[in-house]
């Protein structure tokens, strides 16, 4: 009977404890710390890319068509 007691306790203090440092933080909700007015560089680099991709493969294909490269080579494995 003590022991369920004194679970109770403990419980209910755990309750009132985070009950109370909840009520404590300002705001309606969490905030990150810092700012949020930065630019965001990964966007630009990636565009970049894709410009530079996009502008670079047209003649990348017209100087390759026609020609039929293998995956990999044909010779025999050499042996050892």
């Amino acid at each position: 009977m003590t022991a369920i007691i004194l679970a109770l306790a403990v419980v209910a203090l755990t309750v009132y404890g985070v009950e109370r440092n909840h009520r404590r933080q300002p705001g309606p909700g969490s905030r990150l710390a810092g700012s949020t007015n930065t630019e965001d560089r990964d966007l630009s680099r990636v565009t970049a890319d894709v410009r530079a991709s996009a502008a670079h493969a047209p003649a990348a294909r017209a100087a390759h068509r026609g020609e039929v490269t293998p995956l990999r080579s044909m010779r025999p494995a050499r042996s050892a």
